[in-house]
């Protein structure tokens, strides 16, 4: 069975995770291929399965040219399953269709910077329109069902709900790598390492991480901030730092393939996003044993339980109702029966084999369907 996964890119985030975790536990009868619309490709290095081809792909300029290209690559490829991602390869899903595909699955998985706040008008009739024309939708968060159940009146056969997992033997703790990367950072054992990891960019609402911190005076409190990756905004996140006089507190370290060690640096994970689906790293946060303090945005309140395993707070909360949990943080006991707790959950409840299987599963039925038109 051939399957081809159209992506908007292919870079170090969390929905090419997923993507790499179905191929790499791909059945031996499966053929996958990539087409990173951007030419992107950084992600690869997550794949272990060898056969997997990536389709080069060179964007046009012009909107006319660049749908000439990508149905003329559909039509070549003609895989069995076409599986699409986000808003950025919709326009695969109609060219699909005109190309003769016949199995197309299309995912969400959120919403790009330009509609953190709200999505777009004209970007919800296109949808309204090309929904229409997958076989199916796989969605990560209720709010994501609900939205297309609601507001789009797509049939309850249509979408499916397929929530995130993580591999925790992977993402687990590591006492021995934390205490050496602590030193190599140059933290002291005292200090309480706040962190982030993702994309530095607006719909992350990173100025209300930076205010969270600012209150939680780390020139009293032991409270040090980590945060790995980067985007548009890290320049004048770390010059906001210089302004308001705590720039030698906080430590921007960049992109990194494996995030894990830094992971094991931090004490409580932070996440201040406007919006959000089902982010990784909040599971992978907990899953190294760490409370997370994060805005309810997506699929957070059914991942967390407020003062259990984490803290929740509406994004317009005062910033003392987000300082408030993490000061009781202070308290190491406290500290470590929630990031435990934490753990047990996303140990329970998010693990990888068992998303994989449904996303095994889901092939498996297209599969069958192939079979009997063959």
């Amino acid at each position: 069975m051939r399957i081809l996964h159209v992506v908007p890119s292919f870079g170090l985030g969390g929905m090419e995770k997923i993507v790499c975790a179905v191929i790499n536990n791909a059945t031996n009868n499966q053929e996958h291929a990539i087409l990173p619309l951007d030419g992107c490709d950084s992600a690869l290095s997550w794949i272990t399965n060898t056969g997997v081809q990536v389709i080069e792909f060179q964007k046009a300029n012009s909107r006319r040219s660049f749908f000439f290209s990508l149905y003329n690559a559909l039509r070549y490829i003609q895989p069995d399953l076409l599986m699409t991602y986000n808003w950025g390869a919709t326009d695969a899903i109609w060219l699909g269709r005109l190309a003769g595909i016949s199995n197309i699955v299309h995912h969400e998985h959120g919403f790009s910077v330009d509609e953190g706040v709200s999505t777009a008008l004209h970007r919800d009739l296109i949808r309204s329109i090309v929904y229409r024309l997958v076989s199916k939708i796989i969605v990560v968060s209720h709010e994501l069902e609900e939205i297309l159940r609601n507001r789009f009146r797509l049939s309850e056969s249509l979408v499916t709900r397929i929530p995130n997992g993580i591999d925790t033997s992977f993402y687990s703790p590591n006492e021995d790598e934390r205490q050496q990367m602590r030193k190599s950072l140059g933290y002291q054992g005292s200090d309480l390492v706040l962190g982030f990891s993702g994309r530095l960019d607006p719909v992350k609402n990173l100025d209300l991480l930076l205010d969270i911190f600012r209150c939680s005076n780390p020139r009293d409190y032991p409270f040090r901030l980590l945060i790995v990756g980067d985007g548009p905004d890290r320049l004048r996140l770390e010059a906001r730092c210089q302004t308001v006089g705590f720039r030698s507190y906080v430590k921007f370290v960049g992109s990194h393939e494996q995030v894990l060690p830094y992971l094991r640096v931090m004490d409580v994970f932070l996440l201040t996003s406007l919006r959000e689906q089902m982010p990784l790293t909040v599971l992978e946060a907990m899953g190294v044993g760490m409370p997370v303090i994060a805005t309810r945005v997506g699929e957070i309140p059914y991942i967390i339980n407020d003062g259990i395993d984490g803290f929740i707070r509406d994004v317009a909360a005062p910033v003392d109702l987000f300082v408030q949990p993490l000061r009781s943080l202070l308290c190491s006991a406290k500290q470590k029966r929630l990031g435990d707790a934490a753990r047990k959950k996303v140990v329970e409840r998010f693990q990888l084999k068992t998303m994989v299987q449904q996303y095994t599963d889901l092939i498996q039925e297209f599969d069958n369907g192939c079979s009997r038109m063959s």
